[in-house]
């Protein structure tokens, strides 16, 4: 068999570990990721192997050569970037068998000749190895059907969307007559290239699902976690250890020291009297550790030097690093290749520290250096808040400003707040990083939600951010066109201020803030758009929290000639971007009141675009209009909801309470009807909203719900269930702790039995 192994990836993400080498030359136990590759592939009857190489090529050609054991190799190096097909169509040119592409910095325990076998048997064209995944957000997910042929993918989808746990593990088996598909001289991608048009051709893509060991080694994180993998062995190919839980390829070193299993010991250690090794720790070759030093649940790579009574707890210290006396590093820290860190000083965790950088003796280092830190996954459904567990201080607002700004979209960007003290403060702290990296920032002062999103939509910004102050701190954060930010937008942001490192411009970049308060006029201005004939002879009343909503409201109502009190009494939601009303005493929700407004705009002939969980009965409704139904979602994987987004920036009063009220008054106008009589029209249909808490990940739905109510598409959220008695939508909120249901039903009875039936199945899970 051949095999072609892709190894040009630079892994930033393995920063500082890969500063000074390619990501497949990180090691593990001794031996870098490359060399477990090249083992699985001789095991399994390989001999030939083509390399791809971009980043720091000469590193790999000169360690290897033209040979590995038994198999023979061919490098080849990618002057550009041609994406993981195009590497592999150059690579692979010669090949006339199906042959074997496996990614060279993941680590995996696959019998490539039992897959070889699958694919043969299966008639594939291409066959991808997948395996299940708690988390599957950061994958390539796959979504199969009968006999494991391949549907469709979605790549890093949020939770909304990852609902099927299959990740592509980056592992295929190749037919030579596909690379003919492959376009020459530009990038090009499997899954986001080649496969969309293998189905669009009907061309078989098989699944093969397999339970073996696989690891993507993403981040310090996942590295750490793939060595504690080896030492409890569940990567089973590996088979170097010399007595209990002990792992070495020669004789361990001389001393009087402790060793606590599961450990590590490479060649020409030497380990001093007193020192604790383990358990959990990787010693490598020729590093040195001092008298009563302790490496406890860490990796200490090649060469590196701990002094006496240093210590290292849950950290990495990189080739040639030295920790001097008394020195000491905690969970998830780095010390990068080369670096030194002084006496008794403390590298806390989660700090990572650059190659050659020098930590200062007595030095407390609580961020990186050089470079910020805050941890990942900072957004929930809201944006930033108490339910986020992010604490929201001066510190995290400057962080989040320059990661805001350092982002494509970021770089115009308006922001206001509700007015609080503490409000303004936090923007001061969001528009000093933001100016930092060079965003132009648009302030418009204090206003609510609602109202920012219509400016953000108005002013053609890329990105709105909303401060509430008080005692409930809270940053919500909108995209273009005042709607939700996409996955690549959520993404960009938890990167940046995940490693931190933002952009930084000079004087001549920076940009002042633009204090654009009077713009708020046009705001009130469009609302009176809304009803073109005016309100002379209707009466309402406004009630909110959020009293400058109700002065803005009332304002505008009484402008267009409407009376105030009589029977008609709106309520519209702190944040103002819902409404519900009251009418004769009669209640009837936002859902309702957004159903009205959307079929009078239909009946003008209109196309509509909602949220994703806006009610199912407007399909309907539309169908008989003759118009149709978009829906945008909440967090896309990619552009594939782009036309519903477009349509939905220009129908404000989809997502704005106050524009609903108006809208839905200027249709009683124009219809010269009465407002129950709108209501009228609408089908008998009773919705139930709710959030409930699960104990597993939202990638284990489909198999808990019925792998048949997924969809097929990407322009999708969550999972349907349709039952004889209504339909239930399931979608997992941003951080993938709670889902959202929307139940809708001809009775309220049903609408909650089928909230109960869910909550009971999650229950029988426990």
């Amino acid at each position: 068999m051949n095999a072609v192994i892709m190894a040009g990836g630079e892994g930033s993400r393995l920063r500082p570990l890969t500063c000074t080498i390619p990501k497949p030359m990180a090691r593990l136990l001794g031996k870098p990721i490359i060399e477990y590759i090249f083992e699985a592939l001789i095991a399994s009857g390989v001999g030939h192997s083509c390399v791809t190489l971009g980043y720091l090529p000469h590193i790999i050609e000169k360690e290897y050569g033209k040979k590995y054991k038994s198999m023979s190799l061919d490098f080849f190096r990618e002057d550009e970037p041609l994406g993981t097909a195009g590497s592999v169509r150059a690579a692979a040119k010669d090949f006339k068998e199906p042959f074997i592409v496996v990614s060279g910095d993941a680590l995996c325990d696959f019998d490539f000749s039992k897959i070889m076998d699958y694919h043969k048997a299966s008639g594939a064209k291409i066959t991808i190895v997948a395996t299940a995944k708690k988390d599957p957000r950061e994958y390539g997910v796959v979504k199969v059907g009968r006999e494991n042929r391949v549907l469709g993918f979605i790549e890093k989808p949020s939770w909304s969307q990852a609902v099927s746990n299959l990740a592509n593990t980056g592992v295929y088996i190749v037919n030579p007559e596909c690379l003919e598909l492959i376009p020459r001289g530009r990038s090009y991608d499997f899954a986001r290239d080649l496969f969309p048009l293998m189905l669009e051709r009907d061309m078989p893509i098989y699944c093969y699902n397999t339970a073996d060991y696989w690891c993507d080694i993403g981040n310090i994180g996942a590295y750490m976690e793939c060595q504690r993998d080896i030492f409890d062995g569940r990567m089973k190919s590996y088979a170097s250890k010399t007595a209990q839980g002990i792992f070495s390829s020669s004789e361990l070193p001389e001393g009087d020291y402790s060793i606590v299993p599961p450990v590590y010991i490479g060649d020409n250690a030497e380990i001093s009297e007193g020192a604790v090794i383990g358990p959990y720790a990787v010693v490598d070759d020729n590093s040195f550790i001092g008298k009563n030093a302790k490496v406890r649940y860490s990796t200490v790579l090649e060469n590196a030097w701990l002094a006496r009574d240093s210590a290292v707890t849950g950290a990495l210290v990189c080739s040639g690093a030295a920790l001097k006396n008394g020195a000491s590093m905690f969970e998830n820290s780095v010390a990068g290749s080369g670096s030194v860190i002084g006496e008794n000083a403390s590298v806390r965790q989660n700090v990572l520290v650059w190659p050659g950088k020098v930590i200062g003796s007595e030095s407390n280092v609580a961020d990186n250096v050089k470079y910020g830190n805050i941890p990942s996954g900072i957004l929930d459904d809201k944006g930033i808040g108490p339910d986020s567990g992010t604490r929201l201080n001066a510190e995290t607002c400057v962080r989040l400003g320059a990661a805001i700004g350092s982002t494509r979209n970021g770089k115009k960007c308006g922001i206001a707040t509700d007015g609080s003290k503490t409000a303004q403060a936090l923007k001061y702290a969001v528009v000093s990083g933001a100016l930092c990296s060079g965003a132009s920032i648009w302030d418009f002062g204090e206003c609510f939600e609602s109202q920012l999103n219509f400016l953000i939509n108005f002013c053609n910004l890329g990105a709105g951010i909303f401060i509430c102050g008080n005692e409930k701190r809270e940053i919500r954060i909108c995209g273009e066109g005042g709607l939700s930010i996409p996955r690549f937008f959520e993404r960009s942001i938890e990167s940046f201020m995940n490693k931190g490192e933002f952009h930084e411009t000079d004087e001549d970049g920076m940009r002042e803030k633009n204090d654009v308060e009077a713009v708020k006029l046009i705001y009130k201005q469009e609302l009176l758009r809304q009803a073109p004939y005016g309100l002379i002879g209707i009466s309402a009343s406004v009630v909110s929290e959020n009293s400058e909503i109700g002065k803005t409201l009332n304002s505008v109502l009484s402008k267009l000639g409407c009376g105030k009190n009589g029977n008609i009494v709106f309520s519209i939601s702190p944040s103002g971007t819902e409404a519900s009303v009251e009418i004769g005493g009669k209640a009837y929700g936002y859902e309702k009141l957004l159903a009205v407004c959307c079929l009078n705009e239909m009946r003008k002939g209109r196309d509509i675009a909602v949220p994703y969980d806006a009610p199912g009965f407007l399909d309907a409704l539309a169908s008989d209009c003759g118009k149709r139904v978009y829906r945008y979602l909440s967090t896309p994987a990619d552009n594939s909801d782009s036309a519903a987004r477009r349509l939905a920036a220009k129908q404000i009063f989809v997502r704005d309470g106050l524009f609903l009220a108006v809208k839905f008054l200027s249709a009683v106008k124009e219809r010269e009807c009465s407002p129950e009589e709108l209501f009228d029209e609408l089908p008998e249909k009773y919705i139930i909203r709710k959030s409930v808490s699960i104990g597993f990940s939202p990638a284990d739905l489909a198999g808990l719900v019925g792998e048949e109510n997924i969809s097929l598409s990407n322009d999708f959220e969550g999972i349907k269930l349709v039952r004889k008695n209504g339909k239930l939508l399931i979608v997992p909120e941003r951080n993938g702790s709670k889902v959202r249901l929307l139940a809708e039903a001809d009775t309220m009875e049903a609408a909650n039995e089928l909230c109960i039936s869910f909550e009971e199945l999650l229950n029988n899970t426990k």
